[in-house]
């Protein structure tokens, strides 16, 4: 949504030389979109609850309030996220997703998904994948 994230990321790609290989949007999650189908949607949407908002440190003041907060439960872009995602997958798409600390609050506001946890070098449960299939199933 922001035209100079939007900027960064076009140096970043162009940097890269991935031009051929990344789309960039900009937009309210998926509207830009217009019915185009992907492989795979990665995804690191704000995530922080209100009571992570409340202690965060102060240098996260800098940051802009919409790159982080997430609602009471951190939850409100992802929600929106599973909602939508299955409508821009290919048949055998996946959503790759990054939450951050939400995976129990996710797991119990979405308990029939078959989220598969992926941990990382520096973290554990806090990336999920899932397919378009058990989105829509």
């Amino acid at each position: 949504m922001s035209a100079g994230a939007l900027a960064l990321a076009r140096r970043n790609v162009s940097s890269h030389r991935l031009g051929d290989r990344i789309a960039l949007h900009r937009g309210d999650l998926f509207q830009p979109l217009a019915g185009k189908r992907y492989d795979l949607i990665l995804s690191n949407p704000p995530y922080v609850d209100a009571r992570g908002m409340a202690r965060l440190p102060p240098e996260y003041g800098h940051e802009p309030r919409l790159a982080l907060a997430a609602g009471d439960d951190g939850l409100d872009l992802a929600r929106r996220i599973l909602a939508e995602a299955s409508r821009h997958l290919t048949n055998n798409g996946a959503l790759l997703c990054e939450l951050g600390r939400g995976r129990a609050p996710l797991e119990a506001a979405f308990p029939r998904l078959p989220f598969l946890w992926l941990d990382t070098e520096q973290s554990e449960g806090e990336v999920f994948w899932i397919a378009r299939k058990d989105l829509t199933g």
